[in-house]
């Protein structure tokens, strides 16, 4: 893998990974050409975070209060930090996800389960733990959800679209990052801020706009 700058240093996202290829799987589909591993995903998550952090932004939509931006004398060891629940999951598996919770009949390339509802308070990549950093065992890790991906459908997207098939996992990982805390594409204001967070944030990773490759 071509190393990338990237804004993260310390993982402010700890990700835990079940694949529909694991060592007891009997999987029906090829095992795909490449899946991220669990430092691939945290660096492409904690670089969302902190970008969010550094942007000192929030989503209307999970709070409506300002909070404080991240400042100087804070390292982001002292942040709170968050832990997302990644599944890599077949065409069949993704599927019927998509059928039972959006009403899609087909296989999309990824799908987020954020834990907070719309009625709830929507935590915030803002807020500074008053535990400490990830270091300190006494640290609080939030989880913010789950995300379900599928690669026979991300691969064949960076095909089509003719795209680096790492940078499209990163994409996708961050697209459904941004969902998990609250933030949404269906009206244009809110395309518009959504797409300008994925852009920025890849482009901290090294990675060129995804919507200039369309």
């Amino acid at each position: 893998m071509t190393e990338k700058t990237s804004l993260a240093r310390a993982p402010l996202v700890a990700v835990e990974i079940s694949s529909a290829w694991g060592e007891d799987s009997a999987a029906a589909e090829a095992l795909p050409n490449w899946l991220p591993d669990p430092a691939f995903c945290e660096n492409c998550l904690s670089s969302g975070i902190r970008l969010l952090r550094l942007q000192g932004l929030q989503s209307a939509s999970r709070q409506d209060d300002a909070t404080q931006p991240l400042n100087a004398e804070h390292p982001p060891s002292s942040l709170r930090t968050y832990s997302v629940s990644l599944r890599f999951a077949e065409g069949v598996e993704s599927k019927l996800l998509n059928t039972t919770y959006r009403g899609r009949s087909n296989p999309t390339n990824v799908l987020s389960f954020p834990i907070a509802e719309e009625s709830e308070q929507w935590p915030t990549p803002l807020d500074m733990s008053d535990s400490g950093g990830a270091e300190d065992a006494n640290c609080e890790v939030e989880p913010l959800g789950d995300l379900v991906l599928c690669p026979s459908i991300i691969e064949s997207e960076a095909s089509a679209q003719h795209k680096n098939l790492e940078d499209h996992w990163a994409h996708l990982l961050l697209h459904g990052l941004f969902h998990l805390l609250g933030f949404d594409h269906i009206e244009e204001d809110e395309a518009e801020e959504m797409e300008s967070l994925e852009i920025e944030t890849l482009r901290s990773l090294g990675i060129p706009n995804p919507y200039l490759l369309d």
